[in-house]
């Protein structure tokens, strides 16, 4: 059973794992060392790197903890860093993005009013090469389903929340089995294991991309979907925690999926996730999914077609 109550000025561990990230994780490194907030440990997780990130890590000293051994992905990396971790709060920061100075400080504050809660910020994404601003996303919990914002809010990104080391454990940390979408579903377990989320709305880090790049291939991480769906669905029915809301949004993220799959050509991986959308709520999530239009179209030309009309539509609005 987790703690109602933490110090006033907790420990936070700031996990950062390093795979071939030699150009950036000296500038992560002292992003984490630069925080205005003062009771904190910088975990460094190296993840087998071949390049020379190791020599970067070392030249810190004993300002950090640092650890090496071989590749076995960041999930695992950010696991090794959670077993490690001295504090009872626990701050993730990918080695080639940078916290802002005043990030725990703000986020140490909400947490400590609410043992339950997970205080997550909004960020800035950043051209790495170039450092111009591609984005400020903006993710809003207030008012919903804390099992349903983690489900919409698939693009929240590791280092936004500040979590408390005792709900990581709780969960089981990271699903080293998965290969990707592995934050998405920590957060979903998180949320179905009755965490609830709270906004605050200071950018307050960085996301460092390359400009129109994709981080990994989205059809690959749709495919994982039911799976996660699947095992948040087991978690939520024996506390009888399942309900309709919960069930119609699963399935309208499985069919949004499809959907996806569906303009990319790939017809039976759409239809398998079409498949399971319907096992998860009688309608399939095709009211999520589509707008009324969408889904009168649907049913008179098809989905396929219905896609194929859609981008098209798209194509017609960017050349008029």
């Amino acid at each position: 059973m987790m703690q109602n109550t933490l110090p006033e000025t907790p420990l936070v561990s700031i996990i950062i794992p390093c795979y071939n990230a030699e150009r950036y994780v000296g500038e992560a490194i002292e992003s984490a060392l630069a925080q205005t907030y003062p009771n904190k440990e910088v975990i460094l997780i190296d993840d087998g790197s071949t390049d020379g990130s190791l020599d970067v890590i070392r030249s810190f000293g004993e300002a950090i903890r640092w650890e090496t051994g071989p590749n076995r992905g960041g999930s695992a990396a950010r696991n090794r860093g959670l077993a490690l971790a001295r504090g009872e709060l626990i701050q993730f920061l990918d080695a080639d993005d940078l916290l802002h100075p005043q990030k725990l400080e703000r986020q140490v504050r909400l947490s400590l009013e609410d043992p339950k809660a997970i205080v997550y910020c909004d960020y800035v994404v950043q051209d790495i090469d170039s450092g111009q601003v591609l984005e400020i996303p903006k993710r809003e919990c207030e008012g919903l389903d804390p099992v349903v914002f983690a489900i919409r809010a698939e693009r929240l990104q590791t280092s936004a929340p500040l979590h408390r080391k005792a709900a990581l454990l709780e969960i089981g940390g990271f699903d080293e089995s998965l290969p990707c979408a592995q934050e998405y579903d920590l957060h979903i377990r998180l949320a179905c294991h009755g965490y609830r989320w709270r906004h605050l709305r200071e950018v307050l880090y960085t996301l460092r991309r390359r400009k129109n790049s994709v981080s990994s291939d989205y059809a690959r991480v749709i495919n994982i979907h039911p799976r996660i769906m699947r095992r948040a669905r087991e978690i939520l029915v024996e506390p009888n925690e399942w309900t309709e809301i919960r069930a119609e949004e699963m399935a309208g993220k499985l069919a949004h999926g499809a959907r996806v799959l569906l303009r990319l050509n790939r017809v039976s991986e759409a239809r398998r996730l079409e498949t399971e959308a319907a096992a998860f709520h009688w309608s399939a999530g095709l009211r999520l999914a589509y707008s009324s239009i969408g889904r009168l179209l649907r049913r008179l030309i098809g989905p396929i077609k219905t896609e194929k009309l859609r981008e098209w539509a798209k194509w017609a609005r960017v050349v008029a």
